[in-house]
This record gives C-alpha cells, sequence and structure tokens, in this order.
C-alpha cells in the first residue's frame, strides 16, 4: 500500500466540519458509542478508514473514488465559501445550482448508513430485483462504490441521465430531488445548528406506508443552513386536502421556505447562465431547535456543535419531547459540567 494514501475517507467532508471548530480548531463531539462529550479535531469524526477504497474496480488506483470526491468537494468548498457563506443575498447561475444539488444528493448516497445499506443487502424485494439487474453476484457494495465512481465525476444531470452505469433507482432519486425540491438559506437567530452523521437530515411525513420528504436540512456552519423544500410549499396547493395536511404537519414554513427570485437569460428557455436569487432567512430560537431535534433524533454515530451553551435548549427541549427516537438526558448533563 502506498504510504502517502489517505486512508480516513470521510462521508461528511472536512470543509463543512470545520465550520463548526472552536477557537482551538475543535469541535464538540458527541460519541454515541461511548455515551461521551469529548473535543476532536475534525480529522476524526464522520469518517471510516478506507471507506470508499476499491481494488476489485480500480485495481491501478483503489483511492480513485476518494480522489473524486476531493476534487468535488474542493468546487464545492470554494462555491460555498465565495458565494453562500458570508452572503445576505445568494445568487447562483444554474451551472452552479446543479452542481451543487448533485453534491448534495451525492452526500446523502456515500454516507455510512447508505455504505451499510449495500453491505447488508437491506432492500425491498423490488429494489434488489432492479439492483441484481446491475450486480448479478449480489455483492451490492461493490455495486454502491462502482456508481460512487461515476457519480463522483458529474457536475449536471445530463450526465447521470445519460449514463449506462447508474442504476434507475440513483437517476431517479437524484431527479426527484431536483426537480421535487427547491432551495432556501436561513440564519440562526438564536441558537445555533448541530450537525450530525446523518446528512443531509429529513423531515418525513408518513402516508400510506410512504414517507414523503418534506424538508431536507443541510447545515453548512453553526448559523447557516440550507434547506431543500418539497414543491407543495412553493406551488401554493394548501387548497388539496392531502397536500393541506401534509403542509400543516410540517413546523418549518413562513420566512424559512420563500422561493428565490428568478432571472432567465432568455425567457422560456433553460439556460446555464440563469440566475437564482436567494434572501438569507432569519429564524429563532424555537424553529432552531425545532431543526435541532430532527437533526438529534436521526442521528446514529454521534453529532458535533461548536457552543455547548447555544445548543443546550435545543438538547433539553428534545429530551422533554414523548415522540422521539432516543433521548439525550446524558448529553444535556454533560454539557451542563463540560469546560
Amino acid at each position: 500500500m502506498n504510504k502517502q494514501e489517505a486512508r480516513k475517507h470521510h462521508y461528511i467532508p472536512q470543509f463543512i466540519l470545520r465550520n463548526f471548530n472552536d477557537e482551538n480548531e475543535q469541535v464538540k463531539y458527541w460519541n454515541k458509542a461511548t455515551n461521551k462529550l469529548e473535543k476532536r479535531n475534525t480529522k476524526s469524526v464522520f469518517m471510516n478508514i478506507d471507506m470508499y477504497r476499491d481494488e476489485a474496480i480500480n485495481r491501478e488506483d483503489p483511492t480513485q473514488i476518494e480522489t473524486k470526491f476531493s476534487l468535488f468537494e474542493r468546487e464545492i468548498a470554494e462555491l460555498i465559501s465565495n458565494k453562500i457563506l458570508n452572503k445576505s443575498e445568494i445568487v447562483l447561475k444554474r451551472i452552479e445550482l446543479e452542481k451543487l444539488r448533485i453534491f448534495i444528493t451525492l452526500m446523502s448516497f456515500r454516507s455510512n448508513s447508505r455504505m451499510e445499506q449495500y453491505k447488508n443487502n437491506a432492500f425491498d424485494e423490488s429494489t434488489r430485483n432492479i439492483l441484481i439487474k446491475f450486480q448479478p453476484d449480489g455483492n451490492f457494495e461493490e455495486l454502491w462504490k462502482r456508481e460512487l465512481d461515476v457519480l463522483a465525476s458529474c457536475r449536471n444531470y445530463e450526465d447521470i441521465q445519460h449514463s449506462e452505469l447508474i442504476d434507475p433507482i440513483i437517476k431517479l432519486d437524484f431527479t426527484n430531488d431536483l426537480m421535487g425540491f427547491y432551495m432556501t438559506f436561513v440564519d440562526a437567530r438564536g441558537g445555533q445548528f448541530i450537525l450530525s452523521d446523518i446528512y443531509p437530515t429529513l423531515e418525513v411525513f408518513p402516508v400510506g406506508g410512504v414517507n414523503i420528504h418534506l424538508h431536507c436540512l443541510v447545515p453548512l456552519s453553526p448559523t447557516r443552513m440550507l434547506l431543500l423544500n418539497h414543491i407543495m410549499f412553493k406551488n401554493n396547493t394548501q387548497n388539496n386536502t392531502l397536500f393541506s395536511k401534509i403542509i400543516a404537519m410540517s413546523k418549518i414554513k413562513g420566512d424559512a421556505i420563500i422561493p428565490p427570485n428568478n432571472k432567465y437569460k432568455t425567457y422560456g428557455y433553460m439556460s446555464m447562465d440563469d440566475e437564482y436569487i436567494y434572501r438569507v432567512r432569519k429564524i429563532y430560537a424555537v424553529d432552531v431547535c425545532y431543526i435541532n431535534s430532527l437533526v438529534l433524533n436521526e442521528a446514529r454515530v454521534g453529532i458535533i456543535f461548536k457552543d455547548k451553551d447555544k445548543i443546550l435548549d435545543s438538547v433539553a427541549l428534545f429530551n422533554d419531547r414523548d415522540d422521539t427516537k432516543q433521548k439525550y438526558e446524558a448529553l444535556e448533563n454533560a454539557i451542563k459540567k463540560f469546560q
């Protein structure tokens, strides 16, 4: 093995994690395996050793997938740093928007939880029957890596749809994420955002045994979050009884979901130079706590945050709920004692 080979493969990029660093260049990390609150370097969180290493497909360069991810991450890091993170008005061209949206969906597909799903063949029968056509030997972890290898090179949706190496389920996931959701940005005023290993985190509403994704939560820093919102919130479908019930279930609404203004290069035609103009909206403690409750509820490996005092209310309110998958009493106590 090449001694210079990077073995710590992060499923959440460090350029995001570093935004949660404190003055000592560390994050506060709640380790769910040990129930301990730790100070960590971002290099040691939300990663697995050799997670994307692949000798079966890329024998000459088994770290090709990780290398491609690193390149994609640098492009998105530059976009977020220069045009998103510290702007009150964000202007993105369609070409930038597509690249960013692909990156967000790819984050979900490259995740630790998705890896476990493919490793453990944890699919329903209909999905398995489709995937087996792309991987007849049933080695779905190899299929996962092969598709990651392709997706990490895609920068627009045509690249994905025209690829013969990507299965139709994944193609549909990426298309649905683009066509079925619109993007907004919010700043926390009162409290700070929490980030977990389930990144992005979803707000879902079950209908007839199917979970409808209402919002997709993408924390970019302790105070700024990118939201993907189901188009039903944009298209004013409140007159439809089912949609109105679903919309009413979501607590993410109001200023947080106001659509961007669009500026088309040529009206009636799609151009990669079309512009999307976002005004960053402020949300306050009650909404920040709710968003954090979704993150806390789904976390499997751990969570990170910057300022313990600014997330204490979120944790305490979460522990008071009676509808959660898990509790964080130990974290609440640790925050109060943590120095």
